[in-house]
């Protein structure tokens, strides 16, 4: 989704970044142009294996406790290696996906529904008005089901909100002084504890609902007329007495019951990871806390007054959770019980109500050959879990507009393009929002770096809340370089945001050096006060100082393909065909003097070996040496 962090300081002094600013948004490429040493030094700050001494640290609007919390929440890509190929594409997509549990409970959940449909048509025997009672049943439960839901639903989300809300004005009041680790850490530990009550009383509420739903499979007494069949006197009508069975409810309520099943199950497994990371973050909180109070030599007094205080914290949140009780119990004993009163009601007058239309002939059958295709039709909806990730994934990649066809069914991967991709979809499969590219685009040819941007520009269509951050070294590699689009990069060991206009203008000297060679850069001899020699031009430059001579860098994104003024410079250029940008918007020329010169131009078009006349203004001027 999104980093936010602010006047972030490493712990560590070594770091090459010294302060970090940055923020990356949903469904938005963010770029960020860094040396070999400083990409390391940004690496480790933002995969969270960097402390921070100063700042707030935020991934999806959420503080940050640890590397195992960014791990969740970031895939970091990077080039791949010989070993990785050799693994099973379709393995490692699919795994991944049957790794989301989400994804894997709904499967669960699918593939539970359409079985229990299916069985339950097969049970109504073509009986049109079996059926049909069937679905009013279903179409009952459901609705009590829903109604119970969004009423304990309300409850639990008012009392999170408060207690959300206490946690965090406790660890603003308790330790504005302390680091930023032991204030996120304290809140963190606390949100855990409050999260641990609340999936007991969800995990109840489940319960309750349980036992209410397998109670509507035993109903058999509350309708006496299977009963009164059997003991009929008319021989007729016990031979029908298999019509009167109480029946209709069995698959349906057992697909419920494997659905709240399900759901139990998923409470049962968060409740057990709390535990784990209860015991993770309350160890990091103590050594955070340890380490202040030694690094301050805070005193004994103080620190039992913060334990006092912690203990009473946890207090304050078992008591708000307990004077909720009266109302649970309330909901749980009262409300629902009513609830599954009028329900267990409703499904005893309409199976009586069936029995009735049995008694008098009105029962109504399908067609043969109708149902032996409904049958068929329903069949086919039940899907295994592992097709249905197949299914999603085949999916997937048609609206990415990616062809996996060719390799799925292979072991080997050839492309490096390829590589991507699957890391790219195993991120998406696994629910990670935030994804980090690093520096390896420069690799990667000119078409497969097409489609890999616009394979990009499909998953922020489809998957908005994705964001990706890309690592460059070089400057042809990032792909769009409007003037006014921003791109973070370091100036005095800082990582800033800036428009890559002014970015070009700072770094100049240092790209024409490592990228562009003798490009843009002019040699100049001075007339008078203030005019130079350019290209056998004389220009007219109030703003600069000048040498007798020397060389002007002219940044490409501050030329001009229209006139502008009578004090810019005309430059005469043959435009040469080049795939060093892979921002099409910029052109490559030469003068007559043979000078070279990349220029940005996106209201014009440039055919190769045609002419073009370039305008050098006083602002186009990054350097002079």
């Amino acid at each position: 989704m999104s980093y936010k962090i602010k006047n972030f300081t490493p712990s560590s002094v070594k770091e090459g970044l010294k302060k970090v600013d940055f923020e990356s948004k949903s469904g938005q490429i963010t770029n960020v142009y860094l040396e070999d040493e400083k990409q390391k030094s940004f690496k480790k700050i933002i995969l969270g294996r960097q402390k921070n001494k100063t700042g707030r640290y935020q991934v999806d609007n959420e503080d940050v406790i640890n590397r195992s919390f960014v791990k969740l929440r970031t895939e970091y890509i990077k080039t791949d290696t010989w070993f990785e190929r050799l693994i099973p594409t379709k393995w490692i997509l699919a795994l991944s996906l049957l790794s989301d549990l989400q994804f894997l409970r709904n499967a669960r959940i699918k593939y539970a529904e359409k079985k229990y449909d299916y069985l339950s048509l097969v049970d109504s025997k073509n009986d049109l008005s079996d059926l049909k009672l069937r679905r009013d049943i279903d179409e009952a439960i459901n609705k009590f089901i829903k109604f119970s839901n969004e009423s304990h639903e309300k409850i639990i989300n008012n009392l999170d909100d408060v207690l959300s809300k206490l946690n965090e004005s406790m660890s603003q009041k308790m330790f504005v002084e302390f680091s930023p680790q032991v204030k996120v850490l304290s809140k963190a530990l606390y949100d855990i504890e409050k999260d641990a009550l609340l999936k007991k009383r969800e995990f109840k509420f489940v319960q309750v609902l349980y036992d209410r739903i397998e109670a509507l499979n035993g109903l058999r007494d509350s309708c006496t007329c299977e009963f009164n069949t059997k003991k009929s006197n008319n021989k007729l009508l016990r031979k029908r007495k298999a019509l009167f069975e109480y029946k209709q409810t069995k698959f349906i309520v057992e697909k419920q019951l494997k659905f709240l099943n399900i759901r139990l199950n998923k409470l049962r497994l968060e409740s057990i990871i709390l535990i784990f990371r209860k015991k993770t973050i309350n160890s990091q909180f103590k050594f955070e806390l340890d380490k202040f109070y030694k690094t301050y030599s805070v005193a004994k007094e103080v620190q039992q007054e913060v334990s006092a205080e912690l203990n009473t914290w946890k207090k304050i949140i078992k008591d708000r959770i307990n004077d909720q009780n009266h109302t649970e119990k309330k909901f749980l004993f009262n409300f629902i019980k009513a609830e599954a009163s009028l329900l267990t009601k409703f499904i005893i007058s309409n199976i009586h109500n069936y029995h009735k239309l049995i008694l008098t002939g009105e029962v109504k059958y399908g067609n043969k050959n109708e149902f032996i295709s409904l049958r068929k039709h329903y069949k086919k909806q039940i899907v295994p879990i592992f097709k249905q990730a197949e299914n999603w994934m085949e999916s997937n990649f048609k609206n990415l507009d990616i062809n996996f066809e060719w390799f799925l069914k292979g072991s080997f991967k050839l492309s490096s393009l390829n590589m991507i991709y699957v890391k790219i979809l195993k991120a998406i499969n696994l629910g990670k929002k935030n994804i980090v590219i690093s520096d390896f685009l420069h690799l990667l040819t000119n078409k497969d770096y097409e489609m890999l941007f616009e394979t990009i520009s499909k998953i922020n269509e489809f998957y908005p809340d994705i964001s990706f951050i890309i690592l460059h070294s070089k400057t042809f590699t990032i792909s769009d370089l409007n003037k006014n689009k921003k791109i973070y990069w370091s100036r005095n060991n800082e990582l800033v945001k800036t428009s890559t206009k002014e970015f070009f203008e700072k770094n100049l000297i240092e790209i024409c050096k490592n990228e562009l060679g003798e490009s843009n850069v002019f040699a100049f001899a001075k007339e008078s006060e203030n005019l130079i020699d350019v290209e056998n031009r004389l220009w007219n430059v109030n703003a600069k100082k000048f040498n007798q001579s020397g060389f002007i860098f002219i940044n490409p994104l501050e030329i001009s393909t229209e006139f502008i003024e009578n004090n810019s410079l005309p430059i005469n250029v043959r435009i040469i065909r080049t795939n060093k940008y892979h921002d099409k918007n910029m052109y490559f020329g030469v003068t007559r003097n043979k000078t070279k010169v990349y220029f940005y131009s996106e209201d014009k078009t440039f055919e190769r070996e045609n002419e073009a006349v370039l305008y050098f203004e006083e602002h186009s001027i990054s350097a002079i040496i």
